[in-house]
């Protein structure tokens, strides 16, 4: 609660409607700071009926405020669909910047420059590969959202998809018992294993792939998830060298070698 901003709290004392994840949880804030306004919900599994509701109450000329529980709308929080389907209709959308993990999670553990935002990884592994494969390469870290269950599977999965790299685990940011743990994704994580996590991984250094033989480099990267194809077009890439001579040596590998 102590995270709101003045805006924040101007803009729910103007708007007509509240729209939230949960009713009892923004019903609290709301009480906290003597604002009297009616609530509905608005969340993941309810987000296009949702949708339709608070458009309703657009065309009636109605403000409506859309809120997380923690977090920032849209970001890995209930939100696309809506603002997606208002901006359609041609109704005006704003913004209240508030706190949102993955910039706080950055700052806090000292990491700047660029980033890839992943957000959280999805239930199954084959929408899970086809999340992390594409930024296997990138140099830049790779932040993700955890939920405390998956802590212990994520860094296996992570280990097995990009190899051994350093990782900032930050949890329970802006509470009392916020914490950054820096340590690698071969190991066991050893911390308590409650709270909200944000994961943020070093992005892949030159060192990791120099000294591999070009079959090694390419086998590491199909290894991964990635196809031959993209792999071959990564290698040749990180080697300085043509396609064509990479082709060759790929065509000399089967996949069930791997």
């Amino acid at each position: 609660m102590g995270d709101i901003t003045l805006r924040a709290i101007e803009t729910l004392k103007a708007v007509d409607v509240v729209a939230c994840e949960d009713t009892r949880h923004t019903g609290l804030l709301m009480q906290k700071l003597e604002i009297h306004k009616p609530l509905i919900s608005y969340y993941k599994h309810k987000e296009q009926e949702g949708t339709q509701e608070i458009l309703a109450l657009l065309r009636e000329g109605k403000n409506v405020a859309l809120v997380s529980d923690a977090g920032m709308p849209v970001i890995s929080d209930p939100g696309h669909v809506l603002v997606q389907a208002v901006r359609r209709e041609g109704l005006p959308v704003t913004v209240v910047p508030g706190p949102t993990a993955v910039t706080s999670a950055l700052a806090l553990a000292g990491v700047s420059g660029g980033f890839v935002f992943i957000g959280f990884l999805a239930d199954k592994r084959k929408d899970r590969d086809q999340q992390i494969v594409q930024y296997i390469t990138s140099p830049n870290p790779l932040v993700l959202y955890v939920a405390a269950h998956d802590v212990t599977s994520t860094f296996a999965y992570l280990l097995e998809k990009l190899g051994d790299r350093g990782v900032y685990v930050v949890k329970e940011l802006t509470k009392i018992h916020e914490q950054v743990i820096e340590t690698r994704l071969s190991a066991t994580p050893d911390f308590d294993l409650h709270g909200e996590f944000v994961f943020i991984v070093e992005g892949m250094q030159e060192k990791q792939t120099t000294s591999l033989s070009a079959e090694e480099h390419l086998k590491r990267y199909m290894r991964m998830g990635m196809s031959k194809k993209d792999a071959v077009k990564v290698v040749a890439k990180e080697r300085g060298v043509p396609r064509d001579e990479i082709y060759k040596i790929a065509l000399n590998i089967e996949d069930e070698t791997l």
